[in-house]
């Protein structure tokens, strides 16, 4: 198995785009898939220059419905017209973000839905891709470990006011690289706004005694500016350690983590963690 990083807010090199945004290739049991498509077309032009069969692409998984993940799905698309997407049901109700006085909506709206209604697999809680190959959904909400940034809020049709974000819209994928599920699985989030101590928690409930050999993702720990956090350094540390508690032997980090969140993650997990640049590969 191989998960190449198409893009994110890093590079690691210049012949490589980079974008405030997040995509991977998975080379899985001889068959190609995509886990976010980054914010435009610049990853099919990044799989291109890495000369990586972007045109074969079974399945796109997208872990939520925000724009740094989804944007690039046309492009994806045009070269995969048959190929399946996946995405959380929730996924259809729009989300916004506030900008001082005023709002906007921060994924797909509803003309993708029609547009590619043929193609999408919505899903509440759970779906299989593959053999060893799943997305799931959070079943632990401790208020505490979820993300603090409270600028995302949906709207309802019906009440016509803004709800808190509610995280229905995010998934996040394991997968089990070896023949032996009790070998160990690999996560995979986005954004992990629902907390990753949650997350993590959602997985030793529902995979109990089965080691994680890696988590990827950004954590959400930066806005536009990498080199800042938005949340308390506290809070940081309290994901970190989860992370650590959880035995996972490699961390990941890339995208929406930023600089900043990555050296106080570095302070608690050390040698299990990395940065995951946008060009670079996994082999598990």
């Amino acid at each position: 198995m191989k998960i190449i990083c198409l893009i994110e807010d890093t590079a690691v090199n210049d012949k490589l785009f980079n974008e405030e945004g997040m995509s991977l290739f998975v080379e899985y049991n001889g068959k190609n898939y995509i886990i976010d498509t980054g914010i435009s077309g610049r990853a099919v032009e990044n799989a291109r220059r890495m000369r990586l069969p972007v045109d074969d692409i079974s399945a796109v998984f997208l872990t939520h419905n925000h724009l740094a993940h989804v944007g690039g799905i046309e492009q994806i698309m045009r070269l995969n017209p048959k190929a399946q997407i996946y995405l959380r049901a929730g996924a259809k109700q729009e989300v916004f973000r506030k900008n001082g006085l005023f709002k906007s909506p921060v994924g797909l709206g509803k003309g993708f839905f029609k547009k590619y209604a043929d193609n999408l697999i919505l899903f509440n809680n759970f779906s299989e891709v593959c053999e060893g190959f799943y997305l799931a959904s959070c079943e632990n909400f401790d208020e505490k470990a979820e993300n603090p940034d409270k600028s995302y809020f949906t709207v309802s049709e019906e009440e016509k006011k803004p709800h808190p974000y509610d995280f229905s819209d995010e998934s996040f994928a394991v997968i089990f690289p070896k023949k032996r599920k009790a070998d160990g699985l690999i996560l995979i989030g986005g954004c992990f706004h629902c907390g990753a101590e949650n997350i993590l928690e959602t997985i030793a409930q529902r995979y109990y005694g089965i080691p994680i050999l890696a988590v990827i993702g950004g954590f959400h720990f930066a806005g536009s500016n990498p080199k800042t956090i938005n949340c308390s350094a506290d809070y940081i540390t309290a994901q970190s350690r989860a992370l650590k508690l959880s035995g996972a032997e490699k961390i990941y980090a890339c995208h929406c983590t930023g600089f900043r969140g990555f050296d106080l993650m570095d302070e608690i997990l050390g040698d299990r963690i990395m940065y995951l640049g946008g060009g670079e590969a996994l082999e598990f």
